[in-house]
């Protein structure tokens, strides 16, 4: 059972968090459905999981690389 605070905060208790590798600065994203709210884990690749990723791939689409990096933050929330 977890409590929202009056900021809208939870405690995930710690079994949960331990099971789950969940640890400061993990993200979750809330997902809301019709039985009520799910939380899930995301893993967001870093800049070099990132560039590997797309490395060889630049000739597929023409993004600048201000659009590129616009683009990632918005993907991340901008962190």
């Amino acid at each position: 059972m977890a409590t929202v605070t009056s900021k809208g905060q939870i405690t995930i208790p710690s079994r949960f968090r331990e099971q789950l590798g969940l640890e400061k600065g993990t993200k979750l994203m809330v997902v809301p459905t019709d039985y009520g709210l799910v939380l899930k884990k995301i893993e967001l690749p870093s800049v070099e999981e990132f560039k590997e990723r797309v490395e060889g791939r630049d000739d597929e689409v023409e993004l600048s690389i201000d659009e590129i990096d616009r683009l990632v933050h918005e993907a991340r929330g901008a962190e």
